[in-house]
This record gives C-alpha cells, sequence and structure tokens, in this order.
C-alpha cells in the first residue's frame, strides 16, 4: 500500500488579509512534512473561483515550489481540468514541472465535474468530456514526437511545432484519471490508467468496481492504451485525522468530511459537484451516517494510528494499491494537519511496508 497525500486548499471565511497566503505557505511546510513521514506522492486538485472550497488554480506553480523543498515525493496533478487549457500549454507545463522535480511529475487529467468552471473557459457543460478527449490525444502526441505533427480535430486545429521542454519521463509521466463514480474504475483499466477515486462508500461497496479495474487493466494491450504504457494502480482518497487521542482524531475527521461534502455554508457549495442535484447526492452519504458510522464505513479514516490503521487495511484488503489522505478540510488547523501527517508517518505507514 502506497500513501499519497491530497490537498485544494480550502478557506472557510473569515479570513484575516493573510489567510490565503499562509494557506499556501502552509501547503508547502506540508508537503515537505508529507515526504519525511514517508508518503509516497503529493496530489494537487485543480479548482477555479470556488472560494473558500478550493483555492489552487494554478497546481503546477504549486508543484513546482515543492519540487524544490522535496527530492523524493512524487508530484501529481490529480486533476489537470483539460477543458481549461490549450493542449500546448498542457504538454508544456507537465514537461516543466518534471524537469524541475527530476522526473517526479504524475500527470492526472480529467473534464471536470461543474460547467461553472469549464463554462468560464469557454466550454459548455455538454462538451467538456469530448474536449477533454480530444485535447489529450494532442497531448499525448506533443510527448511522443520530437516534433509534434500537428492535429486537426473538432475543437483544435494545432500547427506542427516542436514542443518544449521535454519532459524527463519519456516518453511521458505515468497517466491517471479520477473516478467520481464506479462506471469509471472498469473504463480507466481498459485505457490502461492509474484511477483515484473517493472513499464516499463503504469498501465493500467499492470492491466490485476495484476487481474490475484490476481485471481490466490485466486484460487491456498496448492498442488500448491511451499512453506508452500502462499505469496499473488503483487508488482513493479519504478525509483523514490521525491524532494522539482517538476521540479527538474522529472528531476532527468527520467534521472535516463534513464540511467538504458540502455541510457548510459556503457561497459557491451549491455547485460544488456540478449540480444542485449533485450536492444532494453527495451530501446524502454524509448526513444519513452519524460522525462514528463514518469511522467505522471507513468512509472517513479518523482516530488514533490504530483506529486509522484498521480503516486503510479495509482498504487494501478491497484491492487499492493506494490510500490518498486529505487533512486540510474545512476548520481542521495547519497544526493538527501537522501533527496527522506526524503520526501517520511515524505509527501507520510503517505496518504497511
Amino acid at each position: 500500500m502506497k500513501f499519497g497525500y491530497m490537498m485544494q486548499v480550502q478557506m472557510p471565511r473569515p479570513w484575516s488579509e493573510t489567510t490565503e497566503r499562509e494557506a499556501y505557505w502552509n501547503a508547502v511546510e506540508q508537503a515537505v512534512a508529507a515526504e519525511e513521514a514517508g508518503f509516497d506522492r503529493i496530489w494537487l486538485t485543480e479548482q477555479h473561483f470556488y472560494v473558500e472550497i478550493g483555492h489552487i488554480s494554478a497546481p503546477e506553480m504549486l508543484l513546482a515550489a515543492i519540487s524544490q523543498r522535496t527530492s523524493r515525493i512524487r508530484l501529481g496533478f490529480g486533476v489537470i481540468v483539460l477543458p481549461c487549457h490549450h493542449p500546448f500549454h498542457v504538454a508544456e507545463r507537465v514537461g516543466t514541472l518534471d524537469i524541475l522535480s527530476q522526473g517526479r511529475a504524475e500527470f492526472g487529467f480529467g473534464r471536470g465535474t461543474a460547467g461553472y468552471i469549464t463554462e468560464a473557459f469557454g466550454v459548455p457543460a455538454e462538451e467538456a468530456r469530448a474536449y477533454a478527449d480530444e485535447s489529450l490525444q494532442a497531448v499525448l502526441s506533443m510527448f511522443e514526437n520530437e516534433r509534434f505533427p500537428g492535429h486537426n480535430g473538432h475543437y483544435f486545429d494545432l500547427p506542427e511545432r516542436q514542443v518544449v521542454p521535454r519532459p524527463v519521463q519519456r516518453p511521458h509521466p505515468p497517466l491517471w484519471t479520477a473516478a467520481s463514480n464506479l462506471e469509471t474504475w472498469v473504463h480507466a483499466g481498459k485505457r490502461g490508467l492509474g484511477v483515484i477515486g473517493v472513499t464516499r462508500i463503504p469498501p465493500e461497496d467499492a470492491e466490485p468496481a476495484v476487481a474490475a479495474y484490476w481485471e481490466a487493466i490485466g486484460n487491456s494491450t498496448a492498442e488500448d492504451w491511451d499512453g506508452k504504457f500502462a499505469n496499473p494502480s488503483a487508488g482513493a482518497f479519504a478525509m483523514t485525522c490521525c491524532h494522539d487521542d482517538d476521540q479527538t482524531g474522529r472528531e476532527i475527521a468527520t467534521a472535516g468530511a463534513r464540511w467538504y461534502y458540502g455541510q457548510n455554508n459556503a457561497e459557491l457549495n451549491r455547485l460544488r459537484f456540478g449540480s444542485a442535484a449533485g450536492v444532494k447526492g453527495v451530501l446524502q452519504t454524509v448526513k444519513e451516517r452519524t460522525d462514528e458510522q463514518l469511522i467505522d464505513d471507513a468512509m472517513v479514516v479518523g482516530g488514533n494510528p490504530d483506529t486509522c490503521t484498521r480503516v486503510i487495511q479495509r482498504w487494501s484488503d478491497v484491492g487499492l494499491d493506494q490510500i490518498v489522505l486529505m487533512m486540510q478540510a474545512g476548520h481542521t488547523t495547519h497544526e493538527q494537519v501537522m501533527r496527522s501527517i506526524e503520526l501517520i508517518g511515524k505509527d501507520v505507514i510503517p505496518r504497511f511496508q
């Protein structure tokens, strides 16, 4: 089992003049601590316009900063929202991060889940998937060819160019996609992609999708893959707090999870998961459960190291080989996050080695 650390830079109001800059500085400090604790990957989500909910609009810049303070941990886009970018820019920025990190970039990509974001970049929600698919095709061609031969499609008419800089990892970094629903798992496997899901349901309910992923990627061939090589890895991210006191850890983790999943007063919360209906569906998973049930159902990782280990083990038992822990959520403080990272590194990660 590998361990990832996910950040979204959540900033619930009220703010001071320095709240946002401190949140970014804290994010770098947390990433450094995660490497020291033995985490394998950093994952940054990309959000635009989502005040309070997610303030990372330029993940490549934050990852580049982290790359200069770390030396081992992998640095992942989780994910680049392709409809928000021109394909040339995607290839150039991923290549730049791979150079600055000396070959540690992980290329996660997706179409985005909310029209509120993609429509601001000129891509209607109903076209986001097709736009993302065509963009990915062009970007991978840029990675795979020393001189990009050009691309003529529905959304792009791109001329032949030599796209620089070239990534250290040839022909491209490992490819990933996000799985916000269970149907995505098998499709990701068929395409040879690593996948990161969400612990919004108990692990036993997710087990068939995880098994279908491993079967699909095991049966896939080079002709099926999006890239030039497959990236067999199945992960999921969980809201987390590890604390010296079990009850305190449970309370911090579940409070963060409830805020993240929509039990908050953020102005744009109604758009967080794509629509009011989407928000209602996501909220139901936490509203219908008590804090204890969220932990008992392994939908939140919270408590002391022993409890956190038991929860993570359940996800390992159903076939995940990566657990991605998100600690900076809602009103969880930087000090609580740093202690949580320390405890996970000291008392949890070693049990999975």
